[in-house]
C-alpha cells in the first residue's frame, strides 16, 4: 500500500484520472463504473481494502452531481428518498465494517466475483428490462425496508452494481417510475457513500490523493455523459468496450487470486 502521495508515479495519477473519467461517463450512460475503477486501483498497486475505500470518493462526487441535476429539474421525491435512505445507510455501516475485517485476499476474491456479476448483468441487458416496467401503486412497508437494508450492506461492502440493485428495488418492489427511481438512487448514494467513507477513513484505509484525482475525473466524465447525445451506434461501441474491459479484468483478477493459490 502507498504511504503517501510521493510514492505515486505520474502514470499512476494519469491512469487514476482516466479511470475516474470512465467511471463517471459509464455511470451516466451504461452503469458499472465501479467495476472498472476498483480493479484499476488494484492494478496501480492498492491492496483490495484500500482500493475499495478509495473508490467511494468518485462514487460520492458522481452522486452529488447527479442529484444536483435532478434537483434543478424538480424531479426528486424527497419524502420517499429520505425514507429509503435510512435503511440503506444503516446497512452501509454494517457492510463497510464487514469489508474492514475481511482479509485482503478474501476481499479481492469477492471483488473478482462482483466484476464477473457485473459482466453477466451487462449481457442480460437488465437496464432495458427495468426501463420496460410500468410504474404501479407505491409500496414501502417492512418488506421493502428489509430489502433496502440488505442493499445497503452490499453498498457498504462493495459498491459494484449497488446502484442497479437500488433501481431494481425502487422500480419492482416500491413501484416507482424509472425517472423518480433514478433521482432517489442518486440521493441515497450520497449518505451511503459518506457513511462508507467515514468507516474506512477511521481505519486509515483511504488513499486520498488517488481518490481526489479519480473524483475530479468522475465529475468530468459524468458531465460529459449527461450532455453527450449518444447515438445507437455509440451505445453499441460503449457496450462492446465495457464488455471487453470487464472480461479482461475478470481474467486478470482471476489469475492473480486463483492461480497463485496452488
Amino acid at each position: 500500500m502507498f504511504s503517501s502521495a510521493s510514492s505515486l508515479e505520474p502514470w499512476m495519477l494519469v491512469l487514476a484520472g482516466f479511470a475516474g473519467l470512465a467511471c463517471g461517463f459509464l455511470n451516466a450512460v451504461a452503469s458499472s463504473g465501479s467495476a472498472v475503477t476498483l480493479p484499476i486501483l488494484m492494478m496501480i498497486g492498492l491492496d483490495p481494502i484500500t482500493a475499495n475505500a478509495t473508490n467511494r470518493l468518485p462514487v460520492l462526487c458522481g452522486a452529488i452531481s447527479a442529484a444536483g441535476s435532478f434537483q434543478r429539474k424538480g424531479a426528486i421525491p424527497w419524502r420517499l428518498a429520505l425514507r429509503v435512505s435510512v435503511p440503506v445507510t444503516i446497512g452501509t455501516a454494517f457492510g463497510a465494517g464487514l469489508a474492514e475485517i475481511l482479509p485482503g485476499r478474501d476481499l479481492g476474491l469477492v471483488i473478482t466475483a462482483a466484476v464477473l456479476v457485473a459482466l453477466i448483468l451487462l449481457f442480460t441487458k437488465l437496464k432495458h428490462a427495468i426501463e420496460s416496467v410500468q410504474a404501479g401503486e407505491l409500496r414501502f412497508g417492512i418488506r421493502e425496508w428489509l430489502w433496502f437494508l440488505l442493499i445497503g450492506v452490499w453498498l457498504g461492502f462493495i459498491v459494484i452494481d449497488g446502484a442497479t440493485y437500488l433501481l431494481l428495488a425502487l422500480v419492482l418492489a416500491v413501484g416507482m417510475p424509472l425517472m423518480g427511481a433514478n433521482a432517489i438512487k442518486s440521493v441515497v448514494l450520497i449518505p451511503t457513500s459518506l457513511m462508507a467513507l467515514a468507516v474506512f477513513a477511521m481505519k486509515g484505509n483511504m488513499h486520498w490523493t488517488l481518490g481526489i484525482v479519480m473524483a475530479a475525473g468522475s465529475v468530468a466524465g459524468s458531465l460529459l455523459g449527461v450532455r453527450l447525445a449518444v447515438s445507437e451506434a455509440s451505445r453499441r461501441w460503449i457496450f462492446r468496450v465495457l464488455a471487453v474491459v470487464l472480461l479482461a479484468e475478470v481474467v486478470h483478477l482471476g489469475v492473480h487470486y486463483f492461480a497463485k493459490t496452488a
